[in-house]
C-alpha cells in the first residue's frame, strides 16, 4: 500500500468530477461546485448549511488557507441557487412551536438554449454524472459555478439533450424578472403592510441595513439597532434555521411592527425580496446603490462591478449574457460583452434603480 500525496489527492479528484487536473485544484471555483453538487445529489433536501459542511470537511485538509475555504464554499453554493442547479424553499414544520426553515431541493437535468446555440447545464444527478455522451461532454466549458455546452453541431444539440433526459427550459422561464416599478411605488406596498400589522412584541438580537452607511461597503451597512428610528430591511433570528428577512418600524432602537418577507415576488428567496427593497429605500432617499465600469481583457468585454447583492434573477440574467469574473475592490463582477453592455445597464436601472459611480 502506498501513501498517495496531496497533490495526488487533487489530481484524481478533480478528474472524478470530471474536471481537468493540469487546469483546475480541488480548491477551485469549479471544483467546489462539482463537489458541491455530488454532496447535493446525496443529501438533498437539506439545510445549506449541511452542503457547505459536508463539502468543507471533504476539503479542509487540502487547501492551503483553510480560513478561507468555507466563505468560497458558501459564495459558491449562493451563486449556484442563483443559476438554478437548486431551489432554496422556506418549509413550515409543525409541533410543539409553529416554524420554518430553509431546505434546498436539486433541480433536475436541464438545459436553456442561448441565442448563439450553446446550452446552459442546469441541474442534479444522485451521482454527479450528467446522462451525456462523450461527443457532448467534451463540449462543456466550466466557469465558476457555470456550465456551458458548446457544441460543434448546434442544429441538433436540442433534440440529442432531450434524448439523454434532459429538460428544456424556456429562456423565460428561466430569466423571468419582476415588472418594472418606480422605487416609491415599490416601497409603498411594503408600507401599507407594516401599517396593518400589529406589534411585533418582544423581538430581541435583530440587525439592520443601515441607510446612512456607505452602499459601496454591503457587510458595513449591517449594525443592532441602537437609536434608530424609521422602517428599515434587516433579519431577526428564529430558534432554528437561518435568520429572517424582514421590514421592520424601528423607534429608538426597538422594533415595534415588522413583516417577514417576501410579501409579493414569492417565486423568489426572501433575500432577493430584501434586496430590491432596500435598493427602492436607497433610491427614494438619493442615495442609490452603484456599479462601476471598466475595460475587460481582449477588448470585446466590459467588467460590470457590483458593491451590493443583486436577487438570483439579475445574476441569471447576467450568467446568460457574461461570465463571473474575479472581483476587485467591489462584491462581485461579471464580465459583459461590449454589444450587450448597455441594454444590461438599462435593465438593472429599470428593476434596481441603480447608478454608475
Amino acid at each position: 500500500m502506498r501513501q498517495i500525496t496531496r497533490s495526488e489527492v487533487h489530481e484524481i479528484q478533480t478528474k472524478a468530477l470530471g474536471l481537468d487536473p493540469l487546469a483546475l485544484d480541488l480548491t477551485s471555483v469549479e471544483c467546489i461546485a462539482g463537489a458541491l453538487r455530488r454532496a447535493a445529489g446525496i443529501l438533498c433536501p437539506c439545510p445549506p448549511k449541511m452542503l457547505v459542511n459536508s463539502v468543507a470537511q471533504a476539503l479542509q485538509h487540502l487547501a492551503d488557507n483553510p480560513s478561507d475555504l468555507r466563505e468560497t464554499i458558501d459564495s459558491t453554493l449562493s451563486a449556484m441557487v442563483a443559476y438554478g442547479d437548486l431551489v432554496e424553499c422556506q418549509v413550515a414544520q409543525t409541533g410543539e412551536s409553529t416554524r420554518s426553515c430553509v431546505l434546498l431541493y436539486a433541480t433536475p437535468p436541464s438545459f436553456v438554449v442561448r441565442r448563439d446555440g450553446s446550452s446552459f447545464l442546469l441541474g442534479v444527478t444522485p451521482d454527479n454524472t450528467l446522462p451525456l455522451p462523450a461527443t457532448l461532454t467534451k463540449c462543456i466549458e466550466y466557469t465558476n459555478h457555470v456550465r456551458r455546452l458548446v457544441p460543434t453541431d448546434t442544429e441538433n444539440v436540442r433534440s440529442q439533450l432531450k434524448q439523454f433526459g434532459l429538460f428544456e427550459l424556456t429562456m423565460d422561464q428561466w430569466l423571468k424578472a419582476p415588472s418594472s416599478i418606480a422605487p416609491e411605488a415599490y416601497i409603498r406596498g411594503f408600507d401599507e403592510a407594516l401599517n396593518a400589522a400589529t406589534s411585533a412584541g418582544a423581538v430581541s438580537d435583530i440587525r439592520i441595513l443601515d441607510p446612512a452607511k456607505p452602499v459601496r461597503y454591503y457587510l458595513g451597512r449591517w449594525l443592532e439597532p441602537r437609536s434608530h428610528t424609521g422602517r428599515f430591511v434587516g433579519r431577526r433570528p428564529q430558534l432554528y434555521g437561518a435568520d429572517l428577512w424582514c421590514y421592520f418600524e424601528i423607534e429608538k432602537g426597538e422594533a415595534r411592527k415588522l413583516v417577514d418577507l417576501p410579501l409579493f415576488e414569492l417565486r423568489w428567496r426572501a433575500s432577493d425580496e430584501a434586496w430590491r427593497l432596500q435598493g427602492a429605500l436607497d433610491a427614494q432617499r438619493g442615495n442609490p446603490q452603484r456599479y462601476r465600469i471598466h475595460p475587460g481583457s481582449g477588448g470585446n468585454t466590459s467588467i460590470l462591478d457590483l458593491f451590493s447583492p443583486v436577487p438570483l434573477w439579475m445574476q441569471r440574467r447576467w450568467d446568460y449574457v457574461g461570465q463571473p469574473v474575479l472581483s476587485t475592490g467591489c462584491l462581485f463582477s461579471y464580465a459583459i460583452p461590449k454589444a450587450a453592455l448597455e441594454e444590461e445597464i438599462v435593465f438593472a436601472k429599470d428593476k434596481l434603480w441603480l447608478q454608475e459611480l
